[in-house]
C-alpha cells in the first residue's frame, strides 16, 4: 500500500517545477504515482516537463504558466486548481539577489519578497484551509541554510528564508491536529540554474555540493516527520552548531568567506 500517496495525493502542486530543485520533486512525486500541478513562469520548460513526466510514469501533469511575482499568483493557484484534489503544497519557487544591500535597488529587493515570502505564506494560508476541510495532506516548504542566520551580501535572501522557517515551525505545530504535515527543507549549496547563476566561486568556500535530486528525496521523506530538515552531515553541523555559539559569529564568518569568494554582483531568478 502507498502510504504516501493515500495521504498526500492523488495531487501536489510544486511551484518553480520548471528546473533545479522543483524539477526534481515532480520527479519524485510522479514515482509515487502522484500527478502533478507545475507551476512556473517558462511555458516551454513546462511543456518539457509535462513530456517527460507523462511518458515515464502512470501520472497526470498540469502546468500553470504564471508570474509568481503577481501579487495574486496565490489565489490564481487555488482558482486553477480548484477542479482537482490536492493533497501536497510544495512552495519552492525563489529569487536570490547578491551583493551589498545599499546598493541594490527597492524594485529588487521588494521582487524577492513578493517571491520568497509573500507567495510562499499567501500559497500555505489559502491550501491550509483546503487541507483541514479533507483532513489530511502536507505543505512543504523550501528555505535555504542561508536562513539560519544572517549573511552578508544575501541579507534580503537570507531573511526571507529565515521566515520561511519560523512560519513551517508554526503551522507545523497549527495544523497538525488537522492531520496536516508540515516541513521546512533547508539545503546548502545545490547544482541548480540558479546557484550556477550566484556570483561566487565555491571552490573557495568549504561547502560541499548537492543534486536536486537529494534534496527532493530527502524533503520527501522528513514529510510528516520532521518540522524542519538539512540535508547533508556537512550542512547539519554548520546550522546545528550555529546555536551552540553567539549568532554574530556565523554570520561574521560567512561574510569574510563569501567576500574572498565573490566574483561580481547579479541578480539571478530560477522560476
Amino acid at each position: 500500500m502507498n502510504e504516501f500517496k493515500t495521504k498526500y495525493g492523488p495531487w501536489a502542486i510544486v511551484t518553480g517545477a520548471s528546473s533545479g530543485i522543483g524539477k526534481a520533486f515532480s520527479e519524485h512525486l510522479a514515482k509515487k504515482g502522484i500527478n502533478i500541478v507545475a507551476v512556473a513562469r517558462n511555458k516551454e520548460n513546462l511543456r518539457k516537463l509535462q513530456s517527460c513526466i507523462e511518458d515515464q510514469y502512470a501520472v497526470k501533469v498540469k502546468t500553470i504558466a504564471l508570474d509568481l511575482y503577481e501579487p495574486n499568483a496565490a489565489v490564481k493557484i487555488g482558482e486553477l486548481t480548484s477542479d482537482v484534489d490536492v493533497g501536497l503544497v510544495i512552495a519552492n519557487a525563489g529569487i536570490q539577489n547578491h551583493g551589498l544591500f545599499s546598493e541594490s535597488t527597492d524594485v529588487d529587493e521588494l521582487k524577492l519578497l513578493a517571491l520568497n515570502v509573500s507567495g510562499p505564506m499567501q500559497l500555505s494560508h489559502i491550501f491550509a484551509k483546503r487541507l483541514k476541510l479533507r483532513g489530511k495532506g502536507g505543505i512543504l516548504f523550501t528555505s535555504s541554510g542561508f536562513g539560519y542566520q544572517g549573511v552578508p551580501y544575501f541579507a534580503n535572501y537570507s531573511a526571507s528564508k529565515a521566515y520561511l522557517i519560523t512560519l513551517g515551525e508554526a503551522l507545523n505545530v497549527e495544523l497538525k491536529p488537522y492531520g496536516i504535515d508540515v516541513t521546512v527543507i533547508s539545503p546548502g549549496y545545490t547544482n541548480t540554474p540558479m546557484a550556477e547563476g550566484t556570483p561566487i566561486d565555491f571552490n573557495k568556500m568549504p561547502i560541499p555540493q548537492q543534486q536536486p535530486e537529494l534534496v527532493a528525496r530527502v524533503g520527501l521523506h522528513a514529510l510528516g516527520k520532521k518540522a524542519t530538515v538539512v540535508p547533508g552531515l556537512i550542512n547539519k553541523a554548520l546550522v546545528w552548531g550555529n546555536r551552540l555559539i553567539p549568532r554574530i559569529w556565523p554570520t561574521k564568518l560567512l561574510g569574510l568567506l563569501i567576500g574572498y569568494a565573490r566574483i561580481d554582483d547579479r541578480v539571478d531568478v530560477n522560476l
